[in-house]
């Protein structure tokens, strides 16, 4: 169940909050990402309008070009986990998200509480128009992993804009501040979050 199609739907700036919403969840989670991987080229930019085939040529350079790569190692290694979020995590980093679900769904078969699988499975619901099955993968993250800021932060961006509770999404931010191990970006989008209130 959607809970973006509600009746009496978000108006227009209301859709634009939901969209940066749906951005600051999934840049949180990549960037995260790249950090862990020690790749900061994997940030994907929008290719410039100077004609298809140099774009395509780009393209096939960077995020396709590791795509194809990991294709084939998963060929070999059809039912490796650590393969599977890998790739779950580029295609959410080029906003494929529904391809990015189909390996986190076989993630999740052999790796049920893996934080970082559930932790990404949340950002690619919310993406996918699924308030209530993110706001599930985010809270089953803190049901085990109590104090990992991530699903912290991004349950307060989940209470914040989509679910219209502020004081949740206060609480959760004050959380995640408190974290000692939160990196200075999480940190001073979380303080910022606290600090301003959703415009009506």
């Amino acid at each position: 169940m959607t809970t973006t199609d509600r009746p009496g739907g978000p108006n227009a700036s209301g859709r634009m909050v939901l969209a940066f919403l749906g951005f600051a969840l999934a840049i949180i989670f990549v960037g995260s990402f790249i950090y862990r991987m020690q790749r900061p080229s994997l940030e994907v930019r929008q290719q410039p309008k100077s004609g298809m085939g140099e774009a395509m040529g780009q393209a096939m350079n960077g995020p396709m070009k590791e795509i194809m790569a990991l294709m084939q190692k998963l060929k070999e290694n059809p039912d490796d986990p650590e393969l599977q979020l890998t790739m779950a995590e580029r295609f959410m980093a080029m906003g494929a998200f529904d391809r990015a679900k189909t390996f986190l769904d076989k993630v999740a078969k052999v790796r049920p509480d893996d934080p970082e699988a559930q932790n990404a499975m949340g950002v690619v619901l919310y993406n996918l128009k699924d308030i209530d099955g993110a706001k599930v993968a985010f809270e089953g993250v803190l049901a085990k992993h109590p104090k990992d800021f991530r699903a912290l932060f991004n349950l307060g961006l989940l209470y914040k804009y989509a679910l219209k509770e502020p004081d949740k999404a206060a609480e959760a931010f004050k959380t995640v501040l408190a974290a000692p191990d939160v990196d200075p970006g999480t940190r001073a989008t979380a303080q910022r979050e606290l600090e301003s209130k959703v415009s009506q």
